[in-house]
């Protein structure tokens, strides 16, 4: 009777294990990729969830996919140096300092219309009587972040690389911490110039186009264009790559397989059309900007 019993339990007892383990197993794989705060969090998460959900999808239940909006650009990188992130929607100059800084690496670049540049344009309100640049002495300006390629590094870079000292140049400048909210700004005279980003430099669209009504974004103008920034990036945490290079590919293939029009995903998320593979050298021009404009 006592060996029965033994045998009973100890069969229970494997039969358990067995679950356990086929369980732990199947647990799907956490993965938690980050968002670039461009513009208002509650409009942004959305999108976000939503490429989250496709991911998922794509995965058939082996992935399970966390998002991360910091409220500034710099909690992306700070939240994958601190282990907390596995992936992020770097823009530029965000992903130099988390290639520098954490060991980041870019994986994909985002194609607008069929360009993998953007750029960054001074905007300024059509009935301000401001033509250029050297028209702005005495005025107020409202960057984005010290952290944005397009709302501050290149623009301030090229102001410099004109012979302007920005800080001489303007009366004031304020950091309006988002592109939406830099554009508003312009619009509502709280200041007389923003830099932001521009998907073209024949000004046709930008954030003034993306964030403003119609009638409203005719009323606002750009006055300067710099060189072409490569596209913001999709980028992963070097522990991450080193533990699944193979899932690693695998979803940077899934973000690929987004394009517009078939999908609107990526467009509803940054107005990317798709995304293409990148390499860190298609950045060098970013780490020069940030020399010239003094934030290395």
């Amino acid at each position: 009777m006592k060996r029965t019993l033994a045998a009973i339990l100890g069969l229970v007892a494997l039969a358990t294990l067995i679950v356990v383990s086929f369980a732990f197993a199947q647990a799907p794989i956490k993965v938690r990729i980050g968002f670039n705060p461009t513009q208002n969090s509650d409009q942004l998460r959305p999108a976000a969830q939503a490429i989250a959900d496709f991911i998922e999808k794509e995965f058939k239940g082996t992935v399970e996919v966390e998002i991360f909006i910091p409220t500034e650009y710099r909690g992306l990188i700070e939240a994958m140096r601190g282990g907390n992130l596995d992936f992020a929607f770097y823009p530029p100059d965000g992903y130099v300092i988390a290639h520098r800084d954490v060991g980041a690496q870019v994986l994909l670049k985002s194609v607008r219309g069929k360009s993998p540049f953007y750029w960054s344009a001074i905007i300024v309100r059509k009935d301000s009587g401001i033509k250029n640049v050297k028209q702005l002495e005495g005025k107020t300006i409202a960057w984005v972040d010290k952290n944005s390629a397009a709302g501050y590094v290149f623009p301030r870079a090229a102001l410099v690389t004109a012979g302007l000292d920005p800080d001489k140049l303007f009366s004031k400048q304020i950091f309006a911490g988002k592109h939406d909210s830099a554009v508003l700004a312009v619009l509502n005279k709280s200041v007389d110039a923003a830099a932001t980003f521009a998907n073209d430099d024949k000004n046709k669209s930008g954030a003034w186009t993306q964030f403003l009504k119609p009638e409203e974004a005719a009323q606002l103008t750009a006055i300067f264009y710099s060189k072409p920034i490569p596209g913001d990036t999709f980028s992963v945490s070097k522990q991450f790559q080193e533990k699944y290079p193979s899932l690693t590919k695998g979803i940077a293939a899934a973000i690929q397989r987004i394009k517009s029009p078939s999908s609107k995903l990526l467009l509803d998320l940054y107005r990317i059309d798709y995304m293409i593979p990148a390499k860190d050298s298609d950045y060098d021009v970013v780490r020069e900007a940030r020399k010239v404009a003094g934030q290395d």
